[in-house]
């Protein structure tokens, strides 16, 4: 079956794509803001070059056109950091996902726990296996509510136990597949 995607709304594209390519890791992104920590979860996420290393994530406008919050304060400060979830911080992930007001923290509201790692950076997830501390690089243009970023990795954390011996790294990140997660190869609501 072929699919012009002229002939599609903006809904079914984005459900085709979504279910399509997948697994997509999400980018669980904090930031911060005159002391209040925002933490959203971004699916449309991926790596881009890694020299340099850099990232991708497509960060929606608001209804009203505005940015959202997480954009909003990339732009302000130029950094913040990409926390990994696994299984165990699911349920977290989910609720992170409800618009709050701009002075409200994800974090505060659903008791997710944040820690200061790298002072220049925003706090990760504390129960996060990985993050990724990221500076701003530049925006691109794709004449539509959603504005791709690229991000710079400057620093990584990964849990020492998410490390073997070889220096391999092992990670369950949860991933996105349409409207489910991906966990450990399965599909959850």
């Amino acid at each position: 079956m072929i699919t012009d995607f002229s002939t599609l709304n903006e809904s079914k594209k984005y459900s085709i794509m979504s279910n399509t390519i997948f697994p997509r890791p999400i980018a669980w992104i904090t930031t911060e803001d005159e002391g209040i920590v925002n933490l959203a979860p971004f699916s449309y996420f991926a790596p881009l070059s890694s020299e340099p290393p850099l990232v991708i994530v497509s960060i929606g406008h608001k209804e009203n056109g505005e940015p959202k919050d997480t954009l909003a304060n990339i732009m302000k400060s130029g950094v913040c950091t990409i926390n990994f979830a696994h299984k165990e911080l699911l349920e977290e992930l989910k609720n992170s996902a409800e618009a709050l007001p701009k002075d409200e923290s994800e974090c505060e509201k659903f008791n997710i726990k944040a820690k200061k790692v790298l002072e220049i950076f925003p706090p990760m997830v504390a129960d996060a296996k990985c993050a990724l501390f990221c500076e701003y690089v530049k925006s691109v243009d794709i004449g539509s509510r959603f504005e791709p970023i690229i991000l710079k990795i400057n620093h990584i954390y990964i849990a020492d136990e998410n490390i073997d011996e070889k220096n391999h790294i092992h990670l369950e990140n949860i991933g996105r597949v349409g409207m489910e997660y991906l966990i450990d190869s399965t599909r959850v609501k």
